[in-house]
């Protein structure tokens, strides 16, 4: 007999999730913080776990996501942020003066 294909569901975090989460995030933020790096703030930490690290699947238990939180070190966000600066700030070649470059 042939099994049926399962697929695991994607999990998503919901608004609520993150709100819940929030102390979390400012606690890892503080931490980062006290490791030198001053312009990482909570809501950049939000982004990342909501952007990039949980975007496809997050972890499925709240305890889980706690762990995961406080294992963020801050080479893996300032990774996330050199992705976010040359992937996704790139404008459009209509927008830019090429003749400019040309010259």
């Amino acid at each position: 007999m042939i099994e049926p294909f399962v697929t695991e569901a994607i999990m998503k975090v919901s608004n609520f999730e993150f709100l819940c989460l929030r102390p979390w995030f400012l606690s890892k933020s503080q931490s980062i913080k006290k490791q030198g790096y001053n312009g990482i703030e909570w809501q950049d930490i939000e982004e990342y776990f909501k952007d990039f690290a949980w975007k496809r699947q997050a972890p499925k238990k709240f305890s889980a996501r706690i762990q995961e939180i406080k294992k963020l070190h801050a080479n893996d966000y300032l990774d996330y942020a050199k992705l976010q600066a040359t992937v996704y700030d790139v404008h459009p070649l209509d927008e830019m003066n090429i003749d400019d470059l040309l010259k």
